[in-house]
Protein backbone atom coordinates (compact mmCIF):
# COMPACT_ATOMS: atom_id res chain seq x y z
CA UNK A 1 0.00 0.00 0.00
CA UNK A 2 1.25 3.05 -0.92
CA UNK A 3 2.48 5.82 1.59
CA UNK A 4 0.31 9.00 1.37
CA UNK A 5 1.62 12.43 3.30
CA UNK A 6 -0.84 13.51 6.02
CA UNK A 7 -2.89 16.50 4.95
CA UNK A 8 -1.50 19.19 7.25
CA UNK A 9 -4.20 21.48 6.74
CA UNK A 10 -7.34 19.44 6.92
CA UNK A 11 -10.72 20.02 5.92
CA UNK A 12 -12.71 20.07 8.89
CA UNK A 13 -11.95 23.67 10.32
CA UNK A 14 -8.57 23.35 11.39
CA UNK A 15 -6.85 25.61 9.41
CA UNK A 16 -5.56 28.90 11.59
CA UNK A 17 -5.31 32.93 11.12
CA UNK A 18 -1.82 32.17 11.26
CA UNK A 19 -1.27 29.85 8.53
CA UNK A 20 -3.48 31.93 6.41
CA UNK A 21 -1.34 35.44 7.51
CA UNK A 22 2.18 33.16 7.03
CA UNK A 23 1.09 32.44 3.21
CA UNK A 24 -0.38 35.69 2.72
CA UNK A 25 2.92 36.82 3.86
CA UNK A 26 5.20 35.60 1.78
CA UNK A 27 2.97 36.84 -1.03
CA UNK A 28 3.09 39.94 -0.41
CA UNK A 29 7.23 39.83 -0.06
CA UNK A 30 7.07 39.01 -3.36
CA UNK A 31 5.07 42.00 -4.43
CA UNK A 32 6.30 44.26 -2.04
CA UNK A 33 10.45 44.28 -3.04
CA UNK A 34 8.63 45.27 -6.16
CA UNK A 35 6.47 48.08 -4.99
CA UNK A 36 8.49 51.20 -5.14
CA UNK A 37 10.15 49.81 -8.19
CA UNK A 38 7.47 49.80 -10.52
CA UNK A 39 6.79 52.84 -11.45
CA UNK A 40 10.57 54.39 -11.40
CA UNK A 41 11.61 51.47 -13.94
CA UNK A 42 8.20 52.74 -16.25
CA UNK A 43 9.78 55.91 -16.21
CA UNK A 44 13.73 54.99 -17.24
CA UNK A 45 11.98 53.31 -20.16
CA UNK A 46 9.14 55.97 -21.13
CA UNK A 47 11.63 58.56 -20.57
CA UNK A 48 9.54 60.27 -17.49
CA UNK A 49 6.45 60.20 -19.27
CA UNK A 50 3.70 59.80 -16.76
CA UNK A 51 1.01 59.84 -19.36
CA UNK A 52 2.34 56.86 -21.50
CA UNK A 53 3.77 55.33 -18.37
CA UNK A 54 -0.27 55.33 -16.94
CA UNK A 55 -1.41 54.49 -19.90
CA UNK A 56 0.88 50.92 -20.13
CA UNK A 57 -0.22 50.00 -16.47
CA UNK A 58 -3.61 50.65 -18.24
CA UNK A 59 -3.18 48.23 -20.99
CA UNK A 60 -1.63 45.69 -19.04
CA UNK A 61 -4.94 45.57 -16.57
CA UNK A 62 -7.09 45.11 -19.45
CA UNK A 63 -5.23 42.35 -20.98
CA UNK A 64 -5.08 40.67 -17.84
CA UNK A 65 -8.79 41.42 -16.60
CA UNK A 66 -10.15 38.41 -18.68
CA UNK A 67 -8.40 35.92 -16.86
CA UNK A 68 -9.38 36.95 -13.65
CA UNK A 69 -12.96 37.41 -14.66
CA UNK A 70 -13.35 33.99 -15.41
CA UNK A 71 -11.38 32.20 -12.20
CA UNK A 72 -14.29 30.25 -11.13
CA UNK A 73 -14.99 28.40 -14.24
CA UNK A 74 -10.60 27.72 -13.86
CA UNK A 75 -11.28 26.55 -10.29
CA UNK A 76 -14.09 24.62 -11.49
CA UNK A 77 -11.55 22.97 -14.28
CA UNK A 78 -8.53 22.37 -12.28
CA UNK A 79 -9.35 23.08 -8.37
CA UNK A 80 -8.04 25.49 -6.49
CA UNK A 81 -4.91 24.18 -5.68
CA UNK A 82 -3.70 24.21 -9.42
CA UNK A 83 -5.27 27.54 -9.75
CA UNK A 84 -3.50 29.15 -7.26
CA UNK A 85 0.42 27.26 -8.32
CA UNK A 86 -0.83 29.01 -11.44
CA UNK A 87 -1.07 32.62 -10.50
CA UNK A 88 2.41 32.25 -8.70
CA UNK A 89 3.59 30.80 -11.92
CA UNK A 90 2.61 33.41 -13.73
CA UNK A 91 4.05 36.54 -11.68
CA UNK A 92 7.62 34.45 -11.94
CA UNK A 93 7.07 34.55 -15.78
CA UNK A 94 6.58 38.37 -15.16
CA UNK A 95 9.59 38.84 -12.78
CA UNK A 96 11.46 37.59 -15.53
CA UNK A 97 10.52 39.60 -18.28
CA UNK A 98 11.00 42.75 -16.24
CA UNK A 99 14.10 42.22 -15.84
CA UNK A 100 14.12 42.57 -20.14
CA UNK A 101 13.65 46.47 -19.55
CA UNK A 102 12.12 47.03 -23.25
CA UNK A 103 8.81 48.99 -23.00
CA UNK A 104 6.68 45.71 -24.81
CA UNK A 105 8.06 43.44 -22.23
CA UNK A 106 7.38 45.85 -19.31
CA UNK A 107 3.83 46.20 -20.86
CA UNK A 108 3.19 41.72 -20.45
CA UNK A 109 4.88 41.49 -17.65
CA UNK A 110 2.63 44.00 -15.42
CA UNK A 111 0.29 42.27 -16.91
CA UNK A 112 1.56 39.04 -15.75
CA UNK A 113 1.89 40.64 -11.92
CA UNK A 114 -1.31 41.52 -11.96
CA UNK A 115 -2.91 38.25 -13.24
CA UNK A 116 -0.83 36.26 -10.93
CA UNK A 117 -1.58 38.22 -7.85
CA UNK A 118 -5.48 38.38 -8.75
CA UNK A 119 -5.73 34.01 -9.33
CA UNK A 120 -3.30 34.04 -5.39
CA UNK A 121 -5.74 36.26 -3.36
CA UNK A 122 -8.75 34.87 -4.98
CA UNK A 123 -7.43 31.28 -3.54
CA UNK A 124 -6.64 32.61 -0.42
CA UNK A 125 -10.04 34.85 0.04
CA UNK A 126 -11.62 31.46 -0.23
CA UNK A 127 -9.92 29.59 1.97
CA UNK A 128 -10.51 32.14 4.59
CA UNK A 129 -14.00 31.74 4.24
CA UNK A 130 -13.54 27.96 4.05
CA UNK A 131 -12.17 27.75 7.30
CA UNK A 132 -12.45 30.80 9.20
CA UNK A 133 -16.06 31.32 11.20
CA UNK A 134 -17.89 34.42 11.36
CA UNK A 135 -16.60 35.33 14.25
CA UNK A 136 -13.08 35.62 13.91
CA UNK A 137 -12.83 37.62 10.30
CA UNK A 138 -11.53 40.11 11.38
CA UNK A 139 -8.72 38.61 14.01
CA UNK A 140 -8.03 36.86 11.31
CA UNK A 141 -7.81 39.64 8.32
CA UNK A 142 -6.03 41.67 10.91
CA UNK A 143 -3.32 38.55 10.77
CA UNK A 144 -2.72 38.36 7.61
CA UNK A 145 -1.94 42.24 7.13
CA UNK A 146 0.49 41.64 10.44
CA UNK A 147 2.36 39.29 8.35
CA UNK A 148 2.09 41.57 5.05
CA UNK A 149 2.86 44.82 7.07
CA UNK A 150 6.30 43.10 8.04
CA UNK A 151 6.87 42.18 4.79
CA UNK A 152 6.38 46.04 3.17
CA UNK A 153 8.21 47.60 6.22
CA UNK A 154 11.13 45.85 4.82
CA UNK A 155 11.06 44.82 1.17
CA UNK A 156 10.29 47.95 -0.63
CA UNK A 157 13.30 49.34 0.75
CA UNK A 158 15.45 46.14 0.11
CA UNK A 159 14.22 46.21 -3.41
CA UNK A 160 15.17 49.74 -4.33
CA UNK A 161 18.27 49.74 -2.53
CA UNK A 162 19.42 46.61 -4.17
CA UNK A 163 18.27 48.46 -7.33
CA UNK A 164 20.07 51.53 -7.14
CA UNK A 165 23.65 50.09 -5.28
CA UNK A 166 23.22 46.15 -6.81
CA UNK A 167 21.87 45.64 -9.80
CA UNK A 168 19.05 46.44 -11.80
CA UNK A 169 17.54 42.70 -11.86
CA UNK A 170 18.30 41.87 -8.47
CA UNK A 171 15.00 42.46 -6.79
CA UNK A 172 13.04 40.99 -9.72
CA UNK A 173 15.56 37.44 -8.66
CA UNK A 174 14.23 38.44 -4.93
CA UNK A 175 10.63 38.64 -5.81
CA UNK A 176 10.91 34.95 -7.96
CA UNK A 177 12.95 33.04 -5.00
CA UNK A 178 9.62 34.54 -2.37
CA UNK A 179 7.15 33.25 -5.10
CA UNK A 180 9.20 29.97 -5.39
CA UNK A 181 8.96 29.87 -1.50
CA UNK A 182 5.50 30.76 -1.11
CA UNK A 183 4.69 27.72 -3.84
CA UNK A 184 7.22 25.54 -1.81
CA UNK A 185 4.74 26.06 1.28
CA UNK A 186 1.48 25.91 0.03
CA UNK A 187 2.06 22.52 -1.10
CA UNK A 188 3.70 21.25 1.85
CA UNK A 189 0.64 22.67 3.53
CA UNK A 190 -1.55 20.50 0.99
CA UNK A 191 -4.75 22.31 1.91
CA UNK A 192 -8.03 20.62 0.54
CA UNK A 193 -11.34 21.60 0.21
CA UNK A 194 -13.78 22.36 2.88
CA UNK A 195 -16.36 19.75 3.29
CA UNK A 196 -19.26 22.49 3.47
CA UNK A 197 -18.38 24.07 0.00
CA UNK A 198 -19.63 21.67 -3.03
CA UNK A 199 -17.94 21.75 -6.26
CA UNK A 200 -19.73 25.05 -8.47
CA UNK A 201 -22.60 23.77 -11.13
CA UNK A 202 -20.70 24.48 -14.64
CA UNK A 203 -23.99 26.38 -15.60
CA UNK A 204 -23.80 28.67 -12.21
CA UNK A 205 -20.01 29.44 -13.99
CA UNK A 206 -21.20 31.60 -16.28
CA UNK A 207 -19.66 34.93 -15.48
CA UNK A 208 -22.43 37.34 -17.03
CA UNK A 209 -25.10 36.11 -15.12
CA UNK A 210 -22.79 35.82 -12.26
CA UNK A 211 -22.54 39.68 -12.65
CA UNK A 212 -26.12 40.25 -12.88
CA UNK A 213 -27.47 38.10 -10.15
CA UNK A 214 -24.55 39.71 -7.53
CA UNK A 215 -25.29 43.12 -8.59
CA UNK A 216 -28.99 42.95 -8.29
CA UNK A 217 -28.42 42.93 -4.57
CA UNK A 218 -27.57 46.47 -3.56
CA UNK A 219 -25.74 45.25 -0.38
CA UNK A 220 -23.25 43.40 -2.48
CA UNK A 221 -23.26 46.14 -4.53
CA UNK A 222 -21.69 48.06 -1.65
CA UNK A 223 -19.30 45.48 -0.81
CA UNK A 224 -17.92 46.08 -4.25
CA UNK A 225 -17.17 49.61 -3.76
CA UNK A 226 -15.38 49.27 -0.76
CA UNK A 227 -13.12 46.92 -2.50
CA UNK A 228 -12.24 49.05 -5.59
CA UNK A 229 -12.02 52.07 -4.12
CA UNK A 230 -9.43 50.94 -0.78
CA UNK A 231 -7.44 49.03 -3.87
CA UNK A 232 -7.98 51.90 -6.32
CA UNK A 233 -6.39 53.89 -3.37
CA UNK A 234 -3.60 51.57 -3.07
CA UNK A 235 -2.49 51.72 -6.78
CA UNK A 236 -2.84 55.79 -6.75
CA UNK A 237 -0.23 55.28 -3.39
CA UNK A 238 2.35 52.55 -5.18
CA UNK A 239 1.99 53.99 -8.56
CA UNK A 240 2.23 57.62 -7.93
CA UNK A 241 3.66 57.80 -4.05
CA UNK A 242 7.15 56.83 -5.05
CA UNK A 243 7.07 59.46 -8.29
CA UNK A 244 5.95 62.14 -5.72
CA UNK A 245 8.74 61.39 -3.38
CA UNK A 246 10.96 61.37 -6.06
CA UNK A 247 9.56 65.27 -6.92
CA UNK A 248 9.89 66.02 -3.45
CA UNK A 249 14.03 65.28 -3.97
CA UNK A 250 14.44 61.90 -1.83
CA UNK A 251 16.95 59.41 -4.17
CA UNK A 252 15.71 56.56 -5.64
CA UNK A 253 17.29 54.00 -2.87
CA UNK A 254 15.74 55.59 0.14
CA UNK A 255 12.36 55.90 -1.71
CA UNK A 256 11.54 52.27 -0.27
CA UNK A 257 12.78 52.94 2.93
CA UNK A 258 9.69 56.01 3.20
CA UNK A 259 7.68 53.36 1.40
CA UNK A 260 8.60 51.06 3.97
CA UNK A 261 7.65 53.16 6.96
CA UNK A 262 4.73 54.48 5.69
CA UNK A 263 3.28 50.73 5.48
CA UNK A 264 4.48 50.08 8.97
CA UNK A 265 0.93 51.17 10.17
CA UNK A 266 0.03 47.04 8.92
CA UNK A 267 1.92 45.94 12.18
CA UNK A 268 -0.63 47.54 14.23
CA UNK A 269 -3.23 45.84 12.43
CA UNK A 270 -4.75 43.72 15.90
CA UNK A 271 -5.02 46.75 17.26
CA UNK A 272 -7.31 48.38 14.38
CA UNK A 273 -9.20 45.20 14.73
CA UNK A 274 -10.05 45.53 17.64
CA UNK A 275 -11.40 49.33 17.49
CA UNK A 276 -13.47 48.14 14.32
CA UNK A 277 -15.42 45.48 16.55
CA UNK A 278 -15.82 47.71 19.35
CA UNK A 279 -17.20 50.69 17.30
CA UNK A 280 -18.45 48.48 14.56
CA UNK A 281 -17.53 47.81 11.36
CA UNK A 282 -19.76 49.57 9.38
CA UNK A 283 -18.48 52.78 11.92
CA UNK A 284 -15.23 51.64 11.33
CA UNK A 285 -15.22 51.94 7.12
CA UNK A 286 -16.67 54.73 7.32
CA UNK A 287 -13.94 56.33 9.62
CA UNK A 288 -11.67 54.87 7.54
CA UNK A 289 -12.91 56.50 4.25
CA UNK A 290 -13.38 60.10 5.37
CA UNK A 291 -9.45 59.71 7.30
CA UNK A 292 -8.24 58.54 4.40
CA UNK A 293 -9.96 61.17 1.72
CA UNK A 294 -9.50 63.90 3.92
CA UNK A 295 -5.52 62.96 4.71
CA UNK A 296 -5.84 63.06 0.56
CA UNK A 297 -7.55 66.26 -0.21
CA UNK A 298 -5.20 68.06 1.82
CA UNK A 299 -2.01 66.40 0.34
CA UNK A 300 -3.64 67.28 -3.17
CA UNK A 301 -3.98 71.01 -2.37
CA UNK A 302 -0.34 71.42 -1.29
CA UNK A 303 1.31 74.36 -3.48
CA UNK A 304 4.56 71.65 -4.78
CA UNK A 305 5.75 68.54 -3.96
CA UNK A 306 7.20 68.57 -0.41
CA UNK A 307 8.41 66.28 2.83
CA UNK A 308 5.82 67.18 4.62
CA UNK A 309 3.45 65.44 1.97
CA UNK A 310 4.40 62.52 3.24
CA UNK A 311 2.97 62.50 6.91
CA UNK A 312 -0.11 63.10 5.14
CA UNK A 313 0.73 59.92 3.27
CA UNK A 314 1.27 58.27 6.55
CA UNK A 315 -2.14 59.36 7.73
CA UNK A 316 -3.85 58.16 3.99
CA UNK A 317 -2.39 54.63 5.00
CA UNK A 318 -3.82 54.61 8.40
CA UNK A 319 -7.60 55.04 6.66
CA UNK A 320 -6.29 52.40 4.01
CA UNK A 321 -4.86 49.84 6.15
CA UNK A 322 -8.04 49.88 8.32
CA UNK A 323 -9.81 49.32 5.42
CA UNK A 324 -7.66 46.58 4.31
CA UNK A 325 -8.98 44.81 7.32
CA UNK A 326 -12.40 45.46 7.45
CA UNK A 327 -13.26 45.90 3.70
CA UNK A 328 -13.68 42.55 2.68
CA UNK A 329 -16.08 41.74 5.65
CA UNK A 330 -19.42 42.73 4.48
CA UNK A 331 -19.23 40.61 1.13
CA UNK A 332 -17.73 37.56 3.65
CA UNK A 333 -20.81 37.81 6.30
CA UNK A 334 -23.41 38.03 3.32
CA UNK A 335 -22.31 35.39 0.99
CA UNK A 336 -23.73 31.55 1.97
CA UNK A 337 -21.24 28.97 1.48
CA UNK A 338 -23.68 27.31 -1.57
CA UNK A 339 -22.81 30.31 -4.06
CA UNK A 340 -19.81 30.97 -2.69
CA UNK A 341 -17.50 30.21 -5.64
CA UNK A 342 -19.60 32.27 -8.59
CA UNK A 343 -19.99 35.21 -5.92
CA UNK A 344 -16.27 35.07 -5.17
CA UNK A 345 -15.44 35.25 -8.42
CA UNK A 346 -17.38 38.60 -9.71
CA UNK A 347 -16.20 40.43 -6.24
CA UNK A 348 -12.60 39.45 -6.82
CA UNK A 349 -12.64 41.59 -9.49
CA UNK A 350 -12.45 44.45 -7.65
CA UNK A 351 -8.71 44.40 -7.73
CA UNK A 352 -8.34 43.76 -11.70
CA UNK A 353 -11.16 46.57 -12.15
CA UNK A 354 -9.15 49.11 -9.90
CA UNK A 355 -6.01 48.08 -11.87
CA UNK A 356 -7.75 49.04 -15.35
CA UNK A 357 -10.21 51.87 -14.25
CA UNK A 358 -7.70 53.94 -11.70
CA UNK A 359 -4.89 54.02 -14.12
CA UNK A 360 -7.28 54.94 -17.49
CA UNK A 361 -8.75 57.29 -15.44
CA UNK A 362 -4.94 59.12 -14.15
CA UNK A 363 -4.22 59.02 -17.74
CA UNK A 364 -6.88 61.09 -18.41
CA UNK A 365 -6.38 63.37 -15.38
CA UNK A 366 -2.44 63.74 -16.10
CA UNK A 367 -3.54 65.23 -19.68
CA UNK A 368 -5.06 68.59 -17.98
CA UNK A 369 -2.86 68.31 -13.94
CA UNK A 370 -0.42 66.79 -11.85
CA UNK A 371 -0.26 64.25 -9.63
CA UNK A 372 -1.50 66.78 -6.96
CA UNK A 373 -4.21 66.88 -8.90
CA UNK A 374 -4.85 63.05 -8.59
CA UNK A 375 -4.84 63.32 -5.16
CA UNK A 376 -7.46 65.26 -4.66
CA UNK A 377 -9.79 63.64 -6.85
CA UNK A 378 -8.97 60.40 -5.15
CA UNK A 379 -9.58 62.08 -1.98
CA UNK A 380 -13.08 63.66 -3.03
CA UNK A 381 -14.24 60.26 -4.35
CA UNK A 382 -12.85 58.47 -1.15
CA UNK A 383 -15.03 60.73 1.13
CA UNK A 384 -18.14 59.94 -1.17
CA UNK A 385 -17.74 56.24 -0.91
CA UNK A 386 -17.52 56.42 2.97
CA UNK A 387 -21.01 58.24 3.20
CA UNK A 388 -22.20 55.48 0.66
CA UNK A 389 -21.49 52.76 2.71
CA UNK A 390 -24.05 53.56 5.10
CA UNK A 391 -26.27 52.07 3.82
CA UNK A 392 -24.59 48.31 4.98
CA UNK A 393 -26.98 46.01 6.86
CA UNK A 394 -26.64 45.90 10.28
CA UNK A 395 -25.68 42.32 10.30
CA UNK A 396 -22.27 43.03 8.83
CA UNK A 397 -21.34 44.46 12.39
Amino acid sequence: MAFRPPIRIASGGTIGGTTLGAVYGMNSASMAVLGSLVSLVGLGIFDDNRVILSLSLFIAASLSLPLVLFTGSLINLLTRKYVFSIGAGIAILGNFLFMLDMPLAFIIANTCRMAGAGLVMMCISLYTMDFISRPQLASTESRKMLFSGMAWLVFPFLGSWMWVNIDGRAPFLISIMALAALLGTFWWLRISEADLIRRPDAKNLNFIRNVRNYFQNPHMRVAYLIAVARSSSWVVFFTYGPIYMHDAGIAPEWIGLFMGAIMSVLLFSGRFAHFAEYIGIRKAILCSFLMAGGSMIVLGLLPEATIWGLVLLLLASLGFDMLDIVGNIPFMRMVTPKIRTEMTSVFSTWREMSFVVTPGLATLILLFTDISGLFLLLGIALVGAGFLTRTMPIRVD
